[in-house]
């Protein structure tokens, strides 16, 4: 699918802040080859493309799944992969899903064997606790750093043998996934399942394990009759913590569902060859989001990092953004971080909030780092972050039918004289969220139908 630029998007383009029209081929033919725009070096957007100087974090060959990119700036530290492509402004944009090495399960755990048995629809793994990788099975699952948890999506100070220890026989812990994708442990009918009146379907999983004499047994979802097993599926569990997830059993083992019989990550309806709404980063350096895991406990996960030069395709969750240049590590926290009086959680760091899924675009400065009273005490404190950690984002809609592109506004920040940052919107489009904390927003639909797309453009301030 090609969209023209018309002679009125390229006076657009000249009267709008040096950021105008957009002519966008988008394909998803791609995935894999090539490092940047047309298979050559990713655009440089006036030079932003910072070099990937550091540590070769990749796994080895044998832990390479299909379709990662090691020919980009930024391989050595982010898990590329190549989903399609675009255009803005006549310029071509390879579109990716980026996310840390270090969050990956397949470069931390790839140098380890554990023994493992194979049945019929599950393996059993002897990881001792450990989230586990088998190549082909949990390509696409997510490894979250912490001191204790072993790359489970728990606390980073929780310890999974000592859950499995205090609740006793096996335990179910939620893992987390990579960017672009969506957990494999629910299924979700538009009707109620048989005998679920309250439309719980959606967080119901597709396999659970009980005990069976002195072993346990993986059983699997009949969507027309969930409870025929003979037991109830788990739904929600108690004080954040879901019955969902792999299953640990008290000696370690961890049981993996074969893809055959459940999936453990899937796109979704996340990338589609459409890319109706993409975000492309010609700021001087990476931007990472996190995102909420929902169902699960309410922290922040890795999510897509945006890379300069490189587009990035719509996908749902509910996502933060952080600080231009600062590491994952440095973003995906949620804890309290110390102003006298206030609570300070983590998204005080992070300006912003939303982005773009298949069905539109929803972008706001966040509520964390808008509350006026906490902003003035970091402040205060001397906790502002500097002109080159924060960014704009600018929208603008390709409306196919008319063959024209409109500016649909801007989100950024202002730094006052005493050094806080106040966040401005402007635009046809952008309205206030919250007057009493300037908060600023701009969403609406993408009519795939009538040809629409939507560019979401990250600039520097």
């Amino acid at each position: 699918m090609t969209i023209k630029t018309t002679p009125f998007v390229l006076l657009l383009a000249s009267l709008v802040a040096g950021c105008g029209g957009a002519d966008a081929t988008s394909s998803s033919d791609q995935a894999g080859g090539g490092g940047g725009p047309g298979g050559g070096q990713p655009g440089t957007a006036g030079g932003c493309c910072n070099v990937d100087d550091g540590p070769d974090q990749r796994p080895d060959e044998s832990c390479l799944e299909d379709g990662v990119d090691n020919t980009t700036p930024f391989s050595k530290t982010y898990r590329v992969k190549r989903v399609g492509d675009t255009t803005f402004e006549g310029k071509p944009y390879a579109i990716v899903s980026t996310m840390p090495w270090t969050y990956t399960l397949s470069a931390v755990q790839c140098r380890k064997s554990f023994p493992m048995v194979e049945t019929d629809t599950h393996y059993i793994v002897d990881s001792k606790f450990e989230l586990p990788y088998i190549k082909g099975v949990t390509d696409d699952v997510a490894w979250t750093p912490g001191e204790k948890n072993k790359g489970w999506a728990i606390g980073s100070n929780d310890d999974p043998a000592a859950f499995v220890q205090k609740h006793g026989g096996m335990r179910p812990f939620l893992y987390h996934v990579n960017a672009g994708y969506e957990y494999g442990y629910f299924t979700y009918n538009n009707d109620p399942l048989p005998g679920d009146p309250i439309r719980f379907t959606g967080f119901r999983p597709t396999w659970v394990v009980h005990p069976d004499g002195n072993a346990f047994k993986m059983f699997f979802l009949d969507p027309a009759a969930p409870d025929s097993q003979g037991f109830e599926w788990p739904r929600h569990g108690q004080n954040w913590e879901l019955n969902f997830g792999l299953y640990v059993a008290p000696t370690g083992h961890v049981y993996v569902p074969k893809p055959s019989k459940a999936t453990l990550a899937n796109h979704g309806e996340g990338w589609d060859a459409y890319h109706g709404c993409v975000t492309i980063n010609k700021a001087s350096a990476p931007i990472p989001t996190t995102r909420t895991q929902f169902p699960g406990n309410e922290s922040y996960y890795a999510s897509e990092t945006f890379l300069p030069g490189y587009a990035s395709s719509g996908a749902s969750g509910h996502k933060y953004w952080g600080q231009k240049g600062r590491t994952m590590e440095e973003t995906a926290i949620w804890e309290d971080d110390g102003a006298p009086g206030l609570n300070s959680p983590g998204n005080y760091h992070k300006p912003y909030s939303g982005g773009c899924d298949q069905a539109g675009y929803n972008f706001a400065h966040a509520e964390g780092f808008t509350w006026p009273e906490l902003r003035a005490a970091r402040t205060k404190m001397g906790d502002i972050p500097t002109r080159e950690q924060l960014y704009k984002i600018t929208l603008y809609k390709y409306l196919g039918k008319e063959k024209r592109t409109e500016l649909l506004g801007t989100l950024s920040y202002e730094q006052q004289a005493n050094g806080e940052w106040i966040p401005t919107g402007s635009g046809p489009e952008v309205h206030s969220l919250n007057d009493r904390n300037g908060r600023w927003i701009v969403n609406g639909p993408v009519f795939q139908d009538r040809g629409d797309h939507v560019f979401a453009i990250l600039e520097d301030l």
